[in-house]
């Protein structure tokens, strides 16, 4: 059965909330990593997951100087790039101008493809920042062949005086 956006998505909430969980975290502070730190968790936790993972998966990525870049994530043939926002990080750090690149090899890449966005931060984005997105950067010279691309957005929302939720906010853009 092939991968789908859904249960990449799905895949990702879980994880998601296994952050903050405190019997999964123990002393480990998964919340105020960078994305670096985070990525060979990610790896491992997609290669149990789905089985079928590939890492850093070479793509074309125009406006470069080599006119190639690299996917974090190719399972099946789902691509999926991701980034972080720790607490202490401006909000820049999940705009779509400081993830240019990234739309950049999601939108050359043929087949499915998500931007995932863990925001660990309290002021989380709203439906206008998300929105955004749709405003895709150029892609330089050329008659491009582009494919459509969908973003997970992960945060948390504080609901009355003492529950907080992990919640996520799917946006699928379409060229």
């Amino acid at each position: 059965m092939p991968t789908t956006i859904s249960s990449v998505v799905e895949g990702f909430g879980f994880l998601f909330e296994s952050l903050f969980d405190r019997e999964f975290r123990k002393t480990l502070k998964f919340t105020e990593m960078r994305e670096r730190d985070l990525l060979p968790l990610v790896r491992t936790f997609l290669l149990g997951y789905f089985w079928k993972v590939a890492p850093e998966t070479r793509s074309s990525l125009p406006g470069s100087l080599t006119g190639r870049g690299s996917i974090d994530f190719v399972v099946d043939n789902v691509a999926i790039e991701f980034a972080v926002r720790r607490p202490t990080d401006p909000r820049s750090r999940l705009s779509h101008v400081t993830n240019a690149t990234e739309i950049k090899k999601l939108l050359r890449h043929r087949g499915l493809a998500v931007l995932v966005l863990f925001d660990f931060s309290k002021n989380p984005f709203d439906e206008a920042a998300l929105e955004r997105f749709r405003e895709w950067p150029s892609l330089g010279k050329g008659n491009h062949r582009i494919s459509a691309f969908n973003v997970a957005y992960f945060y948390r929302e504080r609901i009355g005086k003492n529950g907080i939720v992990c919640k996520c906010i799917r946006k699928n853009i379409r060229i």
